[in-house]
């Protein structure tokens, strides 16, 4: 009976276990269906978003420059009431003033070092006002009209500036006490500055127009006026004025229609003024030597009227050595 009953139970662990194998094989042959391209996306939008990890980086901006966030409590500056917000139709940009393209400059010789460099790329609002303190002011006028920052652009490296009309022309200035915030400007006590400028007109008319290319402090006449290149009704000039007197030099020579440079060479006491390289003047000063700030403008004299861009004066470049 014993040996039947463990028969018996060693047949029923038999069948148990062959029941088991039996099962596991009937799973693993049981197909899988796969799963819908639906079900497949879902799926795989799930793991991304519960697996920061696992997130494509299809939209990832590793490669884009860091963008700064915004400053709190500092919100964006006011533009000044009466400040350019463009010239020749463009936004003003800032850029750092270039590296000297001349070695020297083309009038005195000497061991230079250059302290100032506009080659007019753009045009420098840290460096440069378009107007005479107020933009388009009947107020602020200069040789006659208003100084009006839309008659001011730059056009292929150069600074050009025009009449719009009779009463309206243009100015550039580097005064750093003009009131314009932002501008830090320029100013130079001894040393040479000089600009290479193109003065619209003729040989046989003159010059159109009143341009002019200066520099003066900040109290005049005490601190004087030095008119490096000015045409006056149609022919080149230079003038200073002082307390002292005014000293002067007309030229008889050609300086319309085309490129020349002017520049002076300011020493404690005397100036020397340079046209295309060559001494021209002389004259003993009286101006404490105080510091001045350079300007560049056009206006009107008499009828000798040229309105628009063929009456443009045109800037190629303005430096400063000391």
């Amino acid at each position: 009976m014993r040996r039947a009953t463990a028969r018996l139970l060693q047949l029923l662990c038999c069948l148990l276990v062959l029941a088991g194998l039996s099962g596991s094989a009937m799973r693993m042959q049981v197909p899988v269906e796969a799963p819908s391209p639906d079900q497949a996306n879902e799926g795989s939008a799930a793991t991304s978003s519960d697996d920061p990890l696992s997130a494509p980086l299809s939209d990832s901006k590793a490669d884009a420059p860091p963008q700064q966030p915004p400053a709190v409590g500092e919100p964006d500056a006011p533009k000044p009431a009466g400040q350019a917000a463009a010239v020749g139709g463009e936004p003003l940009k800032g850029t750092p003033v270039a590296e000297s393209k001349a070695a020297a400059p083309s009038g005195p010789p000497g061991p230079w070092q250059l302290v100032f460099d506009e080659e007019f790329d753009v045009l420098d609002p840290a460096v440069w006002t378009p107007y005479w303190f107020r933009d388009c002011h009947p107020d602020s006028k200069k040789n006659g009209v208003k100084t009006c920052s839309s008659n001011v652009s730059v056009v292929n490296g150069e600074a050009r500036l025009q009449l719009s009309d009779p009463g309206s022309g243009a100015l550039l200035s580097t005064n750093p006490k003009d009131g314009v915030p932002g501008h830090v400007g320029f100013e130079y006590t001894t040393g040479y500055v000089e600009a290479r400028i193109y003065f619209p007109g003729t040989c046989s008319g003159g010059i159109d127009n009143w341009p002019a290319w200066w520099t003066t402090g900040q109290k005049f006449p005490a601190n004087g006026e030095i008119d490096i290149a000015e045409p006056l009704k149609g022919t080149m000039s230079t003038v200073y004025h002082s307390p002292a007197g005014h000293p002067a030099k007309w030229f008889t020579g050609c300086y319309a229609g085309g490129f020349h440079t002017y520049g002076v060479h300011r020493k404690a006491g005397s100036n020397d003024i340079y046209f295309d390289g060559k001494l021209e003047f002389s004259y003993p000063t009286s101006d404490g030597n105080a510091p001045h700030y350079l300007i560049l403008n056009v206006g009107l004299w008499g009828d000798r009227q040229t309105l628009g861009p063929e009456g443009a004066v045109r800037v190629d470049w303005v430096r400063a050595w000391k």
